[in-house]
Formats: C-alpha cells, structure tokens, sequence
C-alpha cells in the first residue's frame, strides 16, 4: 500500500509541479539496482551525491549499504518530496538532504566538510527539463568531481548522449526495460580532454 500511495503523490507533483519532477512515475527497483551495479560500497569513507531522488527508490537502496563512515548527500528541488526523505530517512546519521538546486552543490559540499565526491547519481530526467537547466547541472557536476568520480545517471532514451560527451567520458551504458518507460543507465567519468582545453 505504501508503495501504492507514493507512486500516486509522485504523479501528483508531476502534474503539479512538473518543472522541478521530470518523470511521471517513480523509478523500478530494477532501474536503481542497475545503477547502483555501478557503485563500489567497499570503498572507505565513500561519499555519494544524489540529485532528484523523488520518493527515493535510489536513496533507500544506497542508505542499505552505507557504512558509519560513507555520506550520502541528497539534493531535491520539490518541497513535498524534500519533507517526505527527511521524514523517510530521520534514523539515518550519514544520510543529510537538501531542499535546494543542483547549482548550489558545491556550497553543500563545502557546509558538509566534503572535499571528495566518489559518486553523483541523477534523478533528473534531462529530456524534460529546458536546455540551459541541463547545461548548468552538467557543468556543476564536471566541477564537483575529480578523475575517480563516477557520475551515473539515467534517461528514457539516447537523446542526451552528445550533451553529456560536452562534459563526460560515457565508460557504459546499460538498458533497464523493466521500468517504465524502459530507460538507459549512463555511467560516465570526467572528460579529462575537456578539462585540458578550458587550461589552454
């Protein structure tokens, strides 16, 4: 029944507030196990930034595996969404979450002591989010990470792959048909040519 409601108020604030909920409906959890396929949980000290998680079918599965020491940082735009993590994840000492933009991450990171990302996973649908929206949050996550960050993201189709080689290396791409709509996994790196050019 729980699952029942928050896929109902996800499609509430979708019509309601699309500009800050992109999708219709919530993620699978065979969507956020793929993305979370990616993620390295043994990693000491791991620090990961989620964006846009929504009702938190990414963040539930993460906060599962998080030791003491590993951070998760959480950015949601809409407020209802915003209330309810912080209700859903009140227990969880390593788990902090924003009600803020994506612009502001790196103010967030420093407010949080963070000089290391080790993962940024999106939420955001960038296909039904306007053009300059997409830039600037492509652009905040190229400076947020270093050579070791991963960036994963997904998207319901190809679309966004040339943007996202403006900023990122795409290392894989994986297709999840058991969500709806069916959606592609992109895991990517930092672009270390792009990096180079903006020096010279």
């Amino acid at each position: 029944m729980g699952k029942i409601i928050e896929k109902i108020e996800f499609v509430y604030q979708f019509l309601n507030k699309s500009k800050s909920v992109g999708a219709v409906l919530p993620s699978s959890k065979y969507l956020a196990k793929k993305i979370l396929s990616f993620v390295d949980f043994n990693v000491k000290n791991l620090v990961i930034v989620e964006y846009g998680p929504g009702t938190g079918p990414f963040t539930i599965e993460i906060a599962k595996n998080l030791k003491a020491s590993d951070k998760l940082i959480i950015i949601e735009l809409n407020t209802k969404f915003a209330k309810n993590l912080k209700e859903k994840f009140k227990g969880y000492k390593n788990v902090v979450i924003y009600e803020d933009c994506v612009a502001n991450t790196n103010k967030i990171l420093q407010k949080e002591g963070v000089k290391k990302v080790d993962y940024v996973i999106s939420g955001i649908p960038f296909s039904s989010i306007p053009k300059d929206v997409t830039e600037d949050i492509l652009q905040t996550t190229n400076k947020i990470m270093d050579n070791d960050t991963t960036f994963l993201t997904f998207q319901y189709s190809k679309y966004k792959k040339q943007t996202f080689e403006k900023y990122f290396e795409i290392t894989d791409t994986k297709f999840v048909l058991r969500n709806v709509p069916a959606a592609y996994v992109f895991c990517m790196r930092k672009n270390q040519g792009r990096e180079n050019q903006s020096r010279i």
